[in-house]
């Protein structure tokens, strides 16, 4: 009897239905905008990584400077070298393009070839106006770390001796790299450019003085070495059958008749030939040739087996070669000038004793100095003088040794020179047998860091006769002489520190 004061059960009904839609929908567009917040972040991170990945990928462009000259006759060679470095796998080289310069035809660069470590690398598919070539790659992919690529003449039939070329890829949009569908362009400045390409008729033979001291003592009475010099190879491969040195006797005392001398000569450690001088020639025929590769050098040394006393110059006069793609005689176009060495029936030479490297508190041997004569009768030391360089350190005294027992000298210590003089009545007799001498200093207020260095001071000059000036003083009873021209000075430094 209390229906009508109730809802009717159709409008109790169609109330529930309209929350249950209300809240379905609130849950879908929930769902929805979840799934969709999630989508946008994976798409970020996703996004960010292919930019880390970016950026850790990369690569390098290098390419050899050097000039190169080639022989017209020459197959199958090398005229442009460039290395692509790249650090991740699967990346390929998309695109290259190449530029060339100088004297040329068309014929001489349609023969060109690209090679990836003796692998050939597709076709020239375009040459401009401008001399740009255009490869076709196909995407040729690479190997992690560095790749080496060459420009060849494959065939050189159209090859012209006087034709120049030089050869660059000019700019970024010259080169693309391609890797998981990202292109990108290697690292470098360019343009970057190789050498200038010369094209000869024949190969050329250099000679070079390979001494570093140029002028020196020599003993008069002993077998030496008195010189050293390269041959090398330009352009083609060179078969080389003999040599011919000269010499000038520079003493205005000689005569006028010409002495015949012993002389030999040595490569890779073994005698190839000897030979008696004849009119201050020297001539070493080769019992067997020798190969001067291209762009190779061999070192010959030259001995002699005694020479009077008197300064001597020496040169490379000409050589007689033969090259093997020419197959022209090729001779040197100029002499080359190697040592000037003076030979004297004695002389001192100095070397270097058992030096210490730690630095202490109180007394240290800063020098060890060993002294002889080379050839006959004795000689006499009158003065040396070191140059002393000390950091974080104070020098208190110094003392001389001679074999080991003191030895009475002057010191003199001034700015960052050490120089002892021997006395004038009495100097310090130095004979065949090492005569040695140690510097012994007293080292105080050693700081962290300290430091000495000594080392004699050779002369540059010949000594004045009047004033005896030098940094070394020596002489033979007779004559005074200075360290000029002394052989191995200069001696290597002793070097102390903590």
């Amino acid at each position: 009897m209390f229906e009508h004061l109730g809802p009717t059960p159709e409008v109790s009904i169609n109330r529930q239905g309209s929350r249950y839609s209300l809240y379905l929908s609130l849950l879908v567009m929930s769902v929805f905008v979840f799934i969709f917040s999630m989508s946008l972040g994976k798409g970020a991170d996703s996004k960010a990584q292919e930019q880390q990945e970016q950026q850790e990928l990369y690569a390098k462009l290098f390419v050899d400077p050097s000039d190169k000259k080639i022989v017209d006759t020459a197959k199958n060679f090398s005229i442009f070298d460039f290395v692509v470095e790249v650090n991740k796998p699967e990346t390929s080289l998309y695109k290259l393009n190449i530029t060339v310069e100088g004297v040329y035809d068309l014929e001489v660069i349609k023969d060109l070839k690209l090679f990836h470590e003796d692998v050939q690398l597709g076709e020239i598919n375009q040459i401009d106006d401008n001399g740009k070539i255009y490869f076709d790659l196909a995407e040729y992919e690479l190997k992690v770390g560095q790749n080496k690529f060459s420009l060849f003449f494959n065939n050189g039939d159209s090859l012209k001796a006087g034709l120049a070329l030089k050869f660059s890829i000019e700019d970024r949009s010259d080169i693309f790299l391609i890797t998981n569908s990202h292109v990108f362009k290697p690292q470098t400045d360019f343009p970057v450019s190789g050498g200038l390409v010369s094209i000869l008729d024949k190969g050329q033979v250099m000679a070079a003085n390979s001494n570093l001291i140029t002028d020196f003592l020599i003993s008069s009475d002993v077998p030496q070495q008195i010189g050293a010099f390269e041959l090398s190879a330009i352009g083609e491969k060179i078969d080389l059958s003999k040599i011919k040195l000269s010499y000038q006797n520079l003493s205005s005392s000689t005569s006028d008749e010409q002495v015949a001398l012993d002389f030999a000569l040595i490569h890779n450690n073994e005698l190839i030939s000897e030979a008696v001088s004849n009119n201050n020639e020297i001539i070493f025929d080769l019992s067997q040739n020798i190969a001067l590769q291209d762009t190779s050098r061999e070192k010959f040394y030259l001995y002699t087996m005694g020479l009077p006393v008197d300064t001597y110059q020496f040169f490379v006069e000409d050589v007689k070669t033969q090259g093997v793609l020419s197959g022209v005689d090729i001779s040197l176009s100029n002499k080359v000038a190697l040592n000037k060495v003076e030979a004297r029936s004695y002389f001192i030479q100095f070397s270097s004793g058992d030096l210490d490297q730690r630095l202490s508190e109180g007394w240290n041997k800063i020098y060890s100095l060993k002294i002889k004569t080379v050839g006959t009768g004795p000689a006499y030391l009158n003065k040396i003088t070191w140059v002393i360089d000390k950091q974080n350190l104070d020098i208190k005294e110094i003392e001389i040794y001679k074999n080991g027992e003191p030895y009475i000298v002057d010191i003199i210590l001034k700015d960052n020179q050490l120089i002892i003089k021997t006395d004038g009545l009495n100097p310090l007799k130095i004979e065949e047998k090492n005569t040695e001498l140690q510097i012994l200093a007293n080292l105080v207020n050693i700081k962290p860091k300290a430091k000495l260095e000594a080392f004699i001071l050779a002369d540059k000059d010949f000594i004045d006769e009047e004033t005896l000036s030098g940094n070394i003083i020596w002489s033979d009873g007779d004559s005074f002489y200075n360290g000029y021209k002394m052989p191995y000075l200069p001696l290597e430094p002793s070097i102390l520190s903590n």
